[in-house]
């Protein structure tokens, strides 16, 4: 993953340019660090959550209890994100960032499964509003 690219996902997400089909997990998590790198979590969080929400919605998406937008997993990404950046040294560009990170397990689109039931992450709750695991306890961070 080049800087060029990691720019260009990040600014088509931001202006909803973005090709629906290219807004894959990957890219959720490309722009998750280029979030990070930028804001305290929490600022990244809030951004993100909103610019999901309107991304989906300037694509022609749904935000409803059963599509779009889901703040578990959001939080739950930026989480395994922070920790990877932590884990693995702040300090590095965003590029060595997303080349690791796409070379570790942080990136496992079945990480949530590992929290997680299928019946609690898909319900109505854990769309709407965060939601602490009922598989495994979520290591609370330092920045948290």
């Amino acid at each position: 993953m080049t800087t060029d690219r990691i720019e260009a996902l990040a600014e088509g997400f931001l202006a909803c340019t973005l090709p629906k089909e290219e807004w894959t997990h990957e890219a959720h998590l490309i722009v998750g660090l280029w979030h990070l790198n930028r804001y305290p979590f929490y600022e990244a969080l809030l951004r993100m959550r909103c610019r999901i929400i309107t991304y989906n919605q300037a694509t022609g998406g749904v935000n409803s209890a059963d599509s779009g937008y889901h703040e578990t997993l959001t939080e739950f990404w930026l989480r395994q994100l922070a920790e990877f950046r932590r884990s693995a040294g702040e300090e590095k560009s965003l590029e060595q960032q997303c080349n690791q990170l796409f070379a570790s397990s942080f990136a496992d689109r079945r990480l949530p499964f590992e929290y997680y039931s299928r019946e609690l992450l898909f319900s109505v709750r854990a769309r709407a509003k965060w939601t602490e695991p009922d598989l495994q306890t979520f290591q609370l961070l330092n920045f948290l």
